[in-house]
Order: C-alpha cells, then structure tokens, then sequence
C-alpha cells in the first residue's frame, strides 16, 4: 500500500520508467496503467502547437529522411505532439475533405499525445523519388517534405510504395 500511495503522490513517478513488466501488477486500475502506456505530454491547455518547422533549402535527403522517421515516431510509436509538429511547416495543406489547411486545424486532435500503435505493428517508408514519408498503422498516411519539414498531408487510399524506402540504420519497412 504504501508503494502504492508513493506512486501516486508522484514520488516514485521518475522511476516507473525503470520498473520491469511484473511490476506494474502493483497499478490495480487498469486505466491509469493505460494512460501511462499511450499517452504523453497532453497539450491541450495551448491553442497552437508550441514549436513548428522551420523551412530550410539547405536540408539534404538523408536529413530529410531522419526528420521523416523521426516524426512517424512522435506521431505512430511515441504519441509526442510537441516533437510531431515541430517537423510541420506553417503552411500545412490538407488533403483530406473537411479539414483545412494549417496546423492549426490539426492540433486538437493530437494535443493529448496519443500513441497508434509500435514499430512492430506499423510501417515506414521515406521515398526518396517523390519526397513523401508513409506510415501504416489503421490507415496509411502520406506526406509531401518540402525543405525539412512536412508540408502536405493525405490519407485517402494511401499505400506505402514498397521497394522504393529509403533505408535509414536498418529502420526501413
């Protein structure tokens, strides 16, 4: 009990990080095991994502395709809004009917940092052809990458184009 009562008083919060699987038996609410496991960083209190994009021509290809890994991270795997959008530009275009342009538009819905799935259940492709980025998880979203940052979205119809990813350290899909 008294684990317990030192867990939520935050005391032992820097540590849960560190505990093995078993341990997380001593968490008898479920719900708040799952908030640990597929929240992060909710957000929601700012009306605009915090940080965003900057656009730079000088951003090579391969810095391109980190940054494109890098976001399908913080958007699929970690649910890490402010890393998300710090990889979109301003001038955001949206593709998909009933949504406008702009980050702006997007950010309620990922403010609360919710995770979509793992690297083992979703995919990833950069391809280096059409500066596109892909992640597969429910649905299969694309991205145009135009000077380092995301800078138009679809996800109607969407496949990854297999055997044209760009391979990063092994991470391709």
């Amino acid at each position: 009990m008294l684990i317990l009562q030192l867990l939520f008083a935050g005391i032992l919060a820097p540590f849960t990080c560190l505990a093995s699987p078993a341990s997380h038996l001593l968490i008898s609410n479920p719900a708040l095991h799952d908030v640990n496991l597929h929240k992060r960083d909710n957000l929601c209190s700012l009306k605009t994502p915090p940080v965003l994009c900057q656009p730079n021509s000088s951003v090579t290809i391969d810095e391109t395709a980190l940054r494109a890994y890098k976001f399908y991270r913080a958007f699929v795997v970690d649910g890490d809004p402010k890393t998300m959008f710090s990889f979109i530009d301003s001038t955001y275009k949206q593709h998909h009917p009933g949504y406008a342009d702009g980050p702006d538009t997007i950010w309620p819905i990922f403010c609360g940092g919710n995770k979509l799935g793992t690297e083992a259940n979703t995919a990833w492709c950069f391809d280096v052809s059409t500066n596109m980025s892909y992640a597969q998880y429910s649905t299969t979203d694309r991205w145009r990458w135009l000077d380092g940052c995301v800078h138009e979205h679809w996800d109607q119809n969407e496949t990854i184009p297999k055997g044209k990813c760009y391979v990063l350290n092994g991470t391709s899909t």
